[in-house]
């Protein structure tokens, strides 16, 4: 179980229909109002927010609408979301501009990461959707399930039906919000790409992206703050170090090996917790790149600790496929019982990564440490990875 360190709150409610009237100038961002009387000389969000991580998103704020831009990091695409506040016009937008009004007050998650994000800001009793309920750890979120609030396996017809006014969304390349059976039902698909991101805090800072939907700017402002803070000074606990263990990632596929990109923001945690990451020549960015498969195993003969990322550890099978695997056998990791997958539960629990990996990757960070450098950090309780060991694939 992952502790709560920036605290948790708990909304267990029935999403709102009609957000009530706000009356005078606001003082700070309309999280729960609309707009009565509208005045273009109004400055509507007087709570802002700055990027100071993240490669891929651009705000730009107007007096009652705000404009997020997006630019996929390595694939080129690009998106454009205009967030009016609610009770004001629509101003003209680019014609492939998703049009959004905010604060949104139902909204569906098809990435499990959000999860922990939408408890920190305060906004879980809007959420009518939640992609597969299995990987939810969110306490809230959670008793949305037992209550039925939340329906397990919900489709896209169904959220439609609960009026969800946008669906986050995993990333994917070609167009994902303007396509689709979101588009035919007029629910704008947000893309959220924060797994190309190159560093841990640049993906973390998405909560801010997040937040924009709900007007919560302050709230995300002052969490990301605490996020930076605990990561930096995480990363300054480990010590002086005489060598650094070598790091294979991924495993083998039917078309040959996913790794970590070396530039991607995996490689920046293994470097951040003291590992020599085995694919750092790689160019891209992205969070899972195809290698030839001989590629792989030339690394392999090096790897002093072999990493199964959360991405890979659905299904008691992985363990088959690797540790369990005879074949694996003269991976110096393997015989070192050094083999770790991204999944406390394995292989039937839930992952508590999946909600708290974004908001508190500092918990990684550590993990990590524990794992590379035993003699210093191996009291410690790993939060999201687990041991592998054997043919068993058995957990340690």
């Amino acid at each position: 179980m992952v502790v709560c360190v920036f605290g948790c709150q708990r909304q267990i409610g029935e999403p709102v229909d009609v957000l009530p009237v706000a009356e005078g100038v606001p003082v700070r961002n309309l999280e729960e109002e609309t707009v009565g009387y509208y005045d273009p000389e109004v400055d509507y969000f007087p709570d802002k927010v700055t990027i100071r991580h993240a490669t891929q998103i651009e705000i730009e704020y107007r007096r009652h609408y705000k404009i997020a831009k997006l630019e996929t990091r390595g694939m080129g695409e690009e998106f454009e979301f205009v967030l009016v506040q609610r009770g004001t016009p629509i101003p003209a937008v680019r014609r492939d501009a998703l049009v959004v009004q905010v604060p949104l007050t139902r909204f569906s998650l098809g990435t499990y990461r959000y999860g922990r994000a939408s408890e920190m800001l305060g906004v879980v009793d809007r959420l009518v959707g939640f992609g597969n309920h299995t990987h939810a750890s969110v306490p809230s979120i959670l008793e949305l399930f037992e209550s039925g609030k939340l329906k397990r396996n919900f489709n896209v017809e169904a959220m439609a039906e609960r009026g969800s006014e946008a669906h986050f969304r995993w990333y994917f390349p070609g167009a994902l919000s303007r396509s689709g059976t979101l588009h035919r039902l007029g629910i704008p698909g947000v893309p959220m790409a924060e797994e190309l991101e190159p560093t841990p805090l640049a993906r973390a800072e998405w909560i801010k992206f997040f937040a924009l939907f709900f007007n919560k700017e302050r709230a995300a402002g002052e969490a990301f703050d605490r996020i930076e803070e605990a990561y930096q000074q995480t990363r300054q606990t480990l010590p002086p170090v005489d060598a650094k263990p070598k790091v294979l990632v991924g495993a083998p596929q039917k078309d040959g090996w996913s790794i970590h990109g070396g530039r991607n923001l995996g490689a920046k945690l293994i470097e951040d917790a003291g590992g020599q990451y085995l694919g750092s020549d790689n160019p891209s960015g992205e969070a899972s790149v195809k290698v030839p498969f001989e590629a792989a195993l030339m690394d392999a003969r090096e790897a002093d600790v072999w990493l199964l990322p959360p991405s890979m550890s659905f299904g008691s099978r992985l363990g088959d496929r690797t540790v369990g695997d005879a074949r694996f056998s003269f991976v110096p990791a393997v015989g070192s019982g050094r083999v770790f997958v991204g999944h406390v539960g394995y292989p039937n629990g839930i992952n508590p990564w999946w909600d708290y990996g974004l908001v508190e990757p500092h918990l990684e960070l550590l993990d990590l440490m524990a794992i590379f450098h035993p003699e210093a950090r191996g009291d410690r309780e790993l939060r999201f990875y687990r041991r592998l060991q054997g043919r068993s694939a058995s957990a340690k």
